[in-house]
């Protein structure tokens, strides 16, 4: 099996979501829980069977959401979102909550470069050339900088490298610096993915709510899970695993091996809606 139920709080969604699937909110991350992690960013794309299951859950649930630290439009384009069947009622949550886009009103948040992250763009562009270990990337999302070591020679090297001078350069910005699976990321918006999930459960009524993750940007999500489950919703964590950050594995409800196993739980989530 690729994924374990870890908690009794499991086994109790999966039964609140097949008793009533109107009143679910089912949230999840994009990068290394729905699509694989990649060594380009670029190269990223939604795991077929994860797919495959949301298409059937999207019709069935109540609500489907993707919180995800990239861009809206990046998360449509990589995720082929308006091409497949079932996501017609999904909304997606980018930059941790900044920017939205509602499929079904197609309804997006404007494009912005805040000014302080087009200010540090340079000095950000210089700490990458300056490092001794080639290979880190820039990524460019807008709203936010993700600096990525995982193609580097020494990704562990040159995350540690990098680490303290980005500390730097967000500081004298005023930018927040996000870690996270072989990326550093410099963002403008104080938002985190709890404050979305809290803000989606408040706009939907949602009672029984999930969310999916894999890295230390989702830990703010789960202390929300566990805050709406001690004012009586029923909630789950759902953690994509990995060897990159073991320690996620202590917020899970339901743990799961990588998106193999995230794909495998939506499917057992599929196939008990029709018990």
């Amino acid at each position: 099996m690729s994924w374990n139920a870890v908690t009794d709080h499991a086994q109790d969604f999966l039964n609140a979501a097949a008793h009533d699937p109107s009143s679910v909110l089912l949230a999840l991350d994009f990068d290394g829980t729905l699509a694989p992690i990649v060594d380009d960013p670029e190269d990223s794309r939604m795991h077929d069977g994860a797919a495959e299951a949301l298409a059937l859950l999207g019709e069935r649930l109540g609500h489907v959401a993707i919180i995800t630290g990239r861009g809206v439009a990046v998360v449509r384009r990589l995720g082929r979102l308006e091409e497949r069947e079932g996501f017609g009622r999904v909304v997606v949550l980018g930059q941790y909550g900044a920017e939205r886009w509602d499929a079904a009103t197609g309804s997006e948040t404007p494009a912005q470069v805040p000014e302080n992250v087009a200010a540090a763009r340079p000095a950000v562009a210089r700490a990458i050339a300056d490092c001794v270990i080639d290979g880190v990337v820039l990524e460019d999302k807008g709203r936010a900088l993700g600096v990525h070591t995982r193609r580097s020679a020494d990704p562990d090297a040159a995350y540690m490298a990098l680490q303290p001078v980005l500390m730097d350069i967000a500081e004298r910005h005023q930018l927040i610096l996000e870690p996270g699976r072989n990326v550093l990321e410099l963002r403008a918006s104080a938002l985190t993915k709890g404050d979305s999930l809290r803000a989606l459960v408040s706009e939907t009524g949602a009672t029984v709510v999930a969310m999916g993750g894999d890295d230390l940007g989702d830990l703010p999500a789960f202390e929300a899970l566990r805050e709406m489950r001690a004012a009586g919703l029923t909630t789950c964590a759902v953690v994509s695993g990995s060897a990159e950050q073991p320690m996620m594995a202590e917020q899970a409800d339901v743990l799961a091996e990588g998106p193999d196993g995230v794909a495998a739980w939506l499917r057992d989530l599929a196939a008990a809606l029709d018990r």
